[in-house]
């Protein structure tokens, strides 16, 4: 597994993480975080989760809506790696649920190859699951995917305010 610096998840883009997700409860709310080439700087794109909508157009192909799915719209990420920036994060959160790594999440973000192994569809991008109750924000998980061991394994989790939690 890769180790990667998370100084630059600070409690301020935590917070903006969260601002983000919040307003989207009772759905799961979703964005990307990028890093800006010129500067390095971290940057939130917030995105729709267009999961309601497809389920609302076609529930029989999409039987799930945006309460326990998240189908991200991906233009603000496509027109990001256009302009030269890194994708480093995904994110969304579970309403009314904790913050891990689900099943679903799981399926959405792994693919398998020819060989049959497991591979990321964004190669090194993190992911943060945002547990949020009744439109607040209660804490975050993150993950990172390692090829070795071909799961998600949890490397920080942090609290209410975006403080990053002692392991």
């Amino acid at each position: 597994m890769s180790s990667m610096d998370l100084t630059p998840l600070s409690p301020d883009l935590i917070a903006e993480l969260y601002r983000v997700v919040e307003p989207a409860w009772p759905h799961e709310g979703c964005g990307f975080v990028f890093e800006h080439s010129t500067d390095g700087v971290w940057t939130v794109l917030p995105t729709q989760n267009r999961a309601q909508l497809l389920h609302e157009k076609d529930p029989e192909r999409y039987p799930r809506g945006g309460s326990d799915w998240f189908e991200p719209d991906m233009k603000p990420w496509i027109r990001a790696v256009r302009d030269g920036h890194i994708p480093r994060m995904i994110f969304h959160s579970h309403p009314e649920g904790e913050a891990y790594f689900s099943a679903g999440d799981i399926d959405s973000a792994l693919f398998r190859d020819e060989e049959g192994r497991l591979r990321e569809r964004h190669e090194g991008v993190l992911h943060l699951v945002v547990s949020v109750r009744q439109g607040q924000a209660r804490e975050a998980a993150l993950f990172i995917f390692d090829a070795d061991t071909q799961q998600f394994v949890e490397i920080a989790r942090f609290d209410a305010l975006g403080q990053r939690r002692a392991s």
